[in-house]
């Protein structure tokens, strides 16, 4: 059965299976090959002629696009393996790649973009405003982005 887990680079399972009923709102669910999270589940009564029928409606995690599916509560469906890590900005090329300082290991890496939206506005403002700020990074299925900054308020 391990045989059949996508794996990442390390060789940790980039998802794993999950029984549809057991799957919660705000949880995570691959439609469609994409990593989401679930915003609202609706199960409809077991019929005449077979079990539960669950409804998912989540968004993608990277596209923000709306998807659904429909399963048999019994069907066995991909959860994703979904992370967060918190990186400090050290600086922004003028392509805009950012170089990030990860705080418990101090490496660094330069390989994620400034995100095409507000977000991206917001930490480039506050970056030339002089703050230090703390960006977090959302991996999934080999994807990451920048989904969040705060403020480092922490003193060294």
């Amino acid at each position: 059965m391990a045989d059949d887990l996508n794996t990442a680079d390390s060789g940790a399972s980039k998802d794993r299976p999950a029984q549809a009923t057991t799957v919660k709102k705000n949880g995570y669910i691959i439609i469609k090959s994409r990593p989401c999270k679930v915003i609202n589940i609706s199960t409809a009564k077991p019929g005449k002629h077979g079990s539960c029928k669950c409804s998912f409606t989540a968004v993608d995690l990277f596209t923000g696009k709306k998807m659904e599916e429909v399963c048999p509560g019994h069907a066995t469906v991909r959860v994703p393996e979904v992370s967060r890590k918190e990186y400090g900005l050290t600086y922004i090329e003028d392509d805009g790649f950012m170089n990030l300082m990860d705080g418990d290991t101090n490496e660094t890496r330069a390989d994620l973009k400034l995100p095409d939206n507000e977000l991206g506005e917001k930490i480039k403002g506050e970056y030339e405003e002089g703050k230090m700020l703390i960006v977090t990074v959302l991996s999934a299925m080999g994807e990451e982005a920048v989904i969040d900054c705060k403020e480092d308020n922490s003193t060294y």
